[in-house]
């Protein structure tokens, strides 16, 4: 049927274009004209539709412009400065007064890039001001009001026009063009959505590599020392969710993998992550390990999950997201261990007393500040100890209790080494009861569990002064020095002993 009618159009045509050219010839000027005209009406007509094609292939309007939306929200709240992430054309995008410190400036970028990473709300008094941030990953918004003391109505004001805000930003998309390998570090760039925390480029890896494959993604890490375990940084949402946080034995593929520097594809029954998830199904257990490189050292693998693929144009982008990679988790890990660094005890690994004060200090700004818990506790009689049998053996003492704490604690609580042989343990949200509770239990673990030295067990005790808001005080400011004031009468009262704090305005 196609090809008669292709037929009788060329037909027309021919007919169409002798019948003017006789006119021409018969009647000079006006039959000339007529037939220009005749023209240019078809060619408008056949034309028109082209157009319409064009300019639905064009946007009709640029995207918006995000940094003055962003001076405005400001400017309608009251805020000292703006930030956005998750752009194309830009990691960070800042407004503001002039004049805000670079103190200032990294802690609201740091909080909007957590935002980004995490997709929820964050709120965080400062005596600069209060920070609000809203993500969508790997997109994020955030404002510094002026006030401190901004009120809740207020704030979820802000958090509102954010997540608007937010949304606008997922759906003004861009094509991106170029070379493969500049496709692919512009994607990544624009997942990551300007974040440089280490789960953030993490994240963002991941989510592309499935993109790419079609199939889950796993980034495995080793620690910045040499010595720590190897462990699941991010999942994609394709792969097994078990995945998280996991330690990957020594034996396994991507183990095999990282301290090889080479490519390693597991096989039949063998689990690409060993047997660290003993129920996972057999289709589950296959997956190639790409060996992410800093250099000459590997630090850790991207693992593609399920069979290996078949070789395709895809391949070649996979191969570019692996050397990004490499180089993106070399830096946002080694910024990482800095910041953990300043937070963390050596020694114990437990937080220091920098952050536990850190912590507590906010807690002023709040206007209504949540029910909360403070537990000091001291080593009863150290300094024998550790003058009898030397420092080494002191310090194992204080590693040997520093796991009892971390035992006992939730993941949003707080244990910190805070002087020589003086812990604390802060829990939110925790009436004075519940503390005086886990303070017992730890007093009970400190004295049962055995700590050796030399293959000779050693008795230790703790005593321990239990605070509370508002339980025991009525300004939160006064927590510490009532915990602090609990402890010193658990000593007096003969040690290895739990005193909750006196009752006070």
């Amino acid at each position: 049927m196609k090809r008669p009618v292709v037929w009788v159009g060329r037909a027309v045509t021919v007919l169409g274009l002798a019948a003017v050219i006789a006119a021409v010839l018969h009647a000079w000027p006006w039959a000339l004209i007529a037939a220009i005209g005749g023209f240019l009406a078809a060619t408008g007509l056949a034309f028109a539709p082209l157009v319409r094609v064009w300019l639905a292939a064009r946007p009709l309007s640029r995207p918006s412009d995000f940094a003055h939306i962003m001076d405005l929200l400001r400017r309608a709240h009251g805020g000292r400065a703006g930030w956005a992430v998750g752009l194309p054309d830009s990691e960070v995008v800042e407004v503001g007064e002039e004049g805000i410190g670079k103190a200032l400036r990294r802690r609201g970028e740091a909080l909007v890039q957590l935002a980004s990473s995490d997709g929820r709300a964050h709120v965080e008094r400062e005596p600069a001001g209060t920070y609000v941030a809203v993500g969508d990953f790997p997109f994020a918004a955030g404002l510094l009001l002026a006030r401190p003391d901004a009120t809740p109505t207020q704030v979820e004001a802000v958090v509102e026009e954010l997540r608007r805000l937010v949304a606008g930003m997922r759906v003004t998309g861009q094509p991106e063009h170029g070379e493969p390998g500049q496709r692919v570090a512009k994607q990544l760039a624009a997942i990551a959505g300007g974040a440089q925390t280490l789960e953030g480029v993490a994240k963002a890896g991941v989510e592309l590599a499935q993109q790419l494959t079609q199939r889950g993604a796993v980034i495995v890490l080793q620690g910045a020392e040499a010595a720590q375990a190897l462990r699941v940084l991010a999942v994609s949402r394709a792969a097994d969710q078990r995945l998280v946080a996991l330690t990957v034995p020594d034996d396994a593929p991507v183990a095999r993998a990282i301290h090889s520097g080479l490519r390693v594809v597991s096989h039949g029954e063998q689990d690409v992550f060993g047997a660290a998830v003993a129920d996972r199904r057999r289709q589950d257990r296959a997956g190639t390990a790409h060996p992410l490189m800093d250099g000459h050292f590997a630090i850790g693998a991207l693992v593609i999950t399920g069979p290996p693929a078949p070789p395709d144009d895809r391949l070649a982008e996979l191969d570019r997201l692996v050397l990004e990679l490499g180089s993106r988790l070399a830096a946002a890990r080694a910024v990482h261990a800095a910041e953990e660094r300043a937070v963390v005890d050596a020694l114990t690994g437990l937080r220091n007393r920098r952050e536990l004060e850190s912590r507590l200090s906010r807690l002023r700004f709040l206007d209504e500040p949540p029910q909360t818990s403070l537990i000091y506790l001291d080593l009863d009689r150290f300094k024998a100890l550790n003058d009898a049998l030397g420092h080494a053996a002191g310090d194992s003492a204080l590693r040997h209790v520093a796991g009892i704490l971390q035992a006992a604690v939730r993941d949003k609580d707080l244990a910190a080494r805070i002087g020589g042989e003086e812990f604390a343990v802060w829990m939110p949200d925790t009436p004075l009861a519940e503390g005086v509770e886990v303070a017992e239990r730890i007093r009970r673990a400190v004295e049962s569990t055995a700590w050796r030295w030399n293959g000779t067990p050693y008795a230790m005790t703790a005593s321990c002064g239990v605070a509370a808001y508002p339980d025991s005080v009525g300004d939160v400011n006064n927590l510490r020095s009532a915990a602090d004031a609990a402890l010193y009468r658990a000593k007096e009262a003969g040690r290895n002993r739990v005193e909750k704090a006196i009752a006070s305005g």
